[in-house]
């Protein structure tokens, strides 16, 4: 069975298209189609089936499909999977983050689905150092925190230097922002928009915010690297699994051949009236 969904539309440089996708049952999707309107896109996705009994395309596409033969249906879970993964891809390329890869993509979706289900924010704010004591190919123990902002994005970041989130806060006291953006951390941040990625992430019932990897330091905003995207991988799952009753986990992840350790040890969480 081949699903038909729809993902966009999709900001570009000059305009917006949609992306037209083909998934298996089991979620495995075909090459993305870019056009303009949903009758061509699904001529495009439905080129060299002749047999349509096997394909169905999802409610959004309904008065398109139905011109064209093709039945309505709600897409399975593994459908809406595939299309939050791609979605998520493809703002990272629009954002300048591909080099990551898609396999980082889908590790970020699943570890920030855990951590925005915990809601940590709920027990302690981005003034709060936790202990992020990293083993393995990166030896390291750093100074995070989590946050959650009027805007509604959220996220953890992880600071190279001890005693980072109190110079933070003096840098943001004495209208130091752009000193403060060179603290040398890597974070991800779960983003608002766009609107097409987040539209995909919440329909598959996954965070329903883009996660952002991200670099800072003397020299701006980059790309943290493979090992430190995995490294925020497994920090937020570990966060994902803190409490006022279990304040300290230890979590874990493959990187390369080598296995990277990360032990988050929690402060004291807030009393909240």
């Amino acid at each position: 069975m081949f699903h038909l969904l729809k993902l966009g539309p999709v900001p570009l440089s000059q305009g917006s298209t949609q992306v037209y996708l083909r998934i298996t049952e089991s979620g495995e999707p075909s090459q993305p189609v870019f056009e303009q309107d949903d009758a061509a896109g699904l001529r495009v996705l439905l080129e060299g089936l002749e047999d349509l009994s096997g394909v169905r395309c999802e409610p959004a596409l309904a008065e398109a499909g139905e011109a064209l033969g093709v039945a309505v249906a709600e897409p399975p879970a593994a459908a809406l999977s595939s299309r939050a993964a791609i979605a998520t891809f493809l703002a990272w390329g629009q954002r300048g983050l591909s080099a990551l890869g898609s396999d980082k993509a889908l590790l970020f979706v699943q570890a920030a689905t855990e951590f925005w289900e915990a809601q940590p924010w709920t027990y302690w704010d981005d003034s709060q150092p936790f202990e992020v004591a990293v083993s393995g190919p990166l030896n390291h123990t750093f100074e995070g925190c989590v946050f959650h902002m009027d805007d509604g994005r959220a996220g953890l970041a992880l600071y190279f230097k001890p005693g980072a989130l109190q110079m933070l806060m003096e840098m943001q006291a004495r209208g130091q922002a752009e000193a403060a953006q060179e603290l040398p951390a890597i974070a991800v941040t779960l983003d608002t928009t766009p609107a097409y990625a987040v539209e995909a992430l919440t329909s598959a019932h996954r965070v329903p915010r883009l996660p952002m990897p991200l670099k800072t330091g003397k020299d701006g905003v980059g790309v943290p690297s493979s090992v430190e995207a995995l490294l925020l991988v497994a920090a937020l799952r570990a966060v994902a699994r803190l409490s006022p009753e279990q304040q300290e986990v230890l979590s874990s992840v493959v990187a390369g051949d080598a296995r990277m350790e990360v032990h988050v040890r929690a402060p004291t969480p807030r009393l909240r009236h």
